[in-house]
């Protein structure tokens, strides 16, 4: 099949018509005049200057990233917090040239993710409504923490070159051009033979030259050198020390993580608006639209942004970017604890957490009463605590009573 030719006309004498070129570009097709008049005069000097200057470089934005108020609740998928993942993009030029894909993809690579710290807690309480028994949730903290800064190298936001741009390997699963993730020709998972890997402007070209209408080309930031395990222990415990016996739930979720870029087609703008999507869920042609949308779209998610929190050198010594786990914790544990006993919900910045650091004491467990006077605090203490047996009684349950004489508080009821 070769490609078709289209024979034209000449193109007509350009015309100083304000509405026959666009103001943003100029056609190639226009015949200008060689020989202009000679008016005696030299040429101006802004004239000459303009001929000389380097071409302006191009800038790729990135649209404006779906910004999430932690201050006015939270959502959940599957467990995990939802905190905006994904940023889409869909720019016409990026479906055909290669160098133009290669070029907004290093640039969007070097915006910084957003990891981070959610620390919550929750309790169920069980409530009686005529013969029957409702539980429900409560969340008695939401302590949201920006971890950003810990990025940046010596907390210098300018300094990116601890980035680290990787495409996939050869015997890694990943979606290369497909819809299921596999593993490059020729490769499995032990054994590797064939050629090197692609590199980022092989892959764009080979974006490029698909013939799939429907594709997405993903770039992911990855969060590497971080220790969560170690993180969410000290977490879980610097919380139990405030003798809270509630569920604690602690993630550490990445805003900003992946972008992708999709062809500019009819489809794919559908599929992005929130309203067509839910007139698909709701009239059920969900049904017909996802196989389609599925086996149709050509997914390439091979190139990786790798954002350290640590490296570690070929003596396995491990080199921090800002600060390691221990002194991030060390830092604003006091802070965090705090906020915990105040039952704050929502996100706190640094500047807020030296704040509360910087007050005199700790806030007193919620459920008791600090009069200043040590006999009346501990008179108010028995009784609370009396009252929360006799309310365990009531409710009826081995668990219930045992929570109600071992005090603390955020334990289910």
């Amino acid at each position: 099949m070769g490609r078709t030719t289209t024979t034209t006309s000449a193109p007509e004498a350009y015309r100083d018509d304000p509405d026959a070129v666009s103001m943003h570009t100029t056609p190639d097709d226009y015949n200008y005049d060689d020989a202009p008049e000679i008016t005696g005069l030299p040429p101006s000097y802004t004239d000459s200057e303009s001929a000389i200057l380097p071409p302006m470089p191009i800038h790729h934005i990135q649209p404006p990233p779906t910004v999430i108020d932690h201050n006015k609740g939270f959502e959940m998928s599957g467990g995990k917090v939802i905190v905006g993942n994904t940023q889409t993009i869909m720019d016409a030029r990026y479906d055909n040239d290669p160098q133009y894909l290669e070029d907004g993809i290093r640039q969007f690579a070097h915006e910084r993710p957003i990891p981070y710290a959610y620390i919550m807690g929750t309790h169920r309480e069980t409530v009686r409504r005529g013969d029957k028994k409702e539980t429900k949730t409560v969340t008695d903290f939401r302590v949201v923490i920006s971890m950003q800064s810990c990025l940046w190298t010596n907390f210098n936001a300018a300094d990116t070159r601890s980035l680290n741009l990787q495409t996939v390997e050869n015997g890694e699963k990943a979606f290369r051009g497909t819809f299921m993730k596999k593993r490059a020709p020729g490769y499995k998972r032990d054994l590797e033979v064939g050629n090197p890997k692609p590199e980022l402007k092989e892959w764009c070209h080979l974006y490029c030259a698909s013939p799939a209408r429907l594709r997405i080309f993903r770039l992911s930031r990855e969060i590497t050198g971080f220790d969560e395990t170690f993180l969410k222990g000290r977490l879980e415990g610097l919380i139990r020390s405030t003798n809270y016996r509630g569920h604690i739930d602690v993630q550490f979720p990445v805003a900003h993580k992946d972008v992708d870029i999709y062809t500019t087609n009819r489809i794919n703008e559908w599929r992005l608006k929130k309203w067509v999507c839910w007139i698909f869920y709701l009239t059920f042609l969900w049904i017909f639209t996802w196989p389609y949308l599925f086996f149709a779209t050509k997914r390439y998610s091979v190139v990786k942004a790798q954002w350290p929190f640590s490296t570690t050198d070929a003596n396995g010594n491990k080199k921090y970017t800002t600060i390691s786990e221990e002194q991030w914790f060390e830092k604003w544990h006091v802070g965090i604890k705090r906020l915990v006993l105040d039952r704050f919900q929502g996100e706190t910045d640094e500047q807020a957490l030296l704040g509360v650091i910087a007050r005199p004491e700790d806030p007193p467990m919620p459920g008791t009463v600090r009069t200043g006077h040590a006999g009346v605090d501990n008179a108010v203490g028995l009784l609370s605590q009396g009252f929360q047996v006799a309310s365990a009684l009531t409710r009826g349950g081995v668990g219930n009573l045992a929570n109600g004489l071992q005090g603390g508080w955020g334990y289910d009821t």
